[in-house]
């Protein structure tokens, strides 16, 4: 009778191992299911907010292209006071 009941501990040991290695085995596949819903709706919130270009991988940050304006001929100085002195009557 004495190792009935050892055959029997040792059996409800072995039960209880199997259930809970199948419990966290459920529990790691619930975790691994959490974190891809949660990166896919990252993913959809970045491009809704068009902080992620997916279509246009030409499309980077790059140094602003500043084009000179075109150059105004400088007046000339002599042109210039020949011009107040006529308006002023000289």
């Amino acid at each position: 009778m004495r190792w009935f009941k050892v055959a029997a501990v040792a059996t409800g040991v072995l039960v209880a191992f199997f259930v809970v290695s199948a419990l966290m085995g459920y529990i790691i596949w619930g975790a691994m299911a959490a974190l891809v819903v949660a990166v896919i709706v990252l993913a959809v919130k970045a491009r809704s907010a068009n902080r992620v270009s997916w279509e246009e991988p030409e499309r980077e940050i790059r140094e602003p292209r500043y084009s000179q304006p075109p150059r105004q001929k400088a007046p000339d100085v002599e042109d210039e006071l020949a011009r107040l002195k006529r308006e002023m009557g000289h």
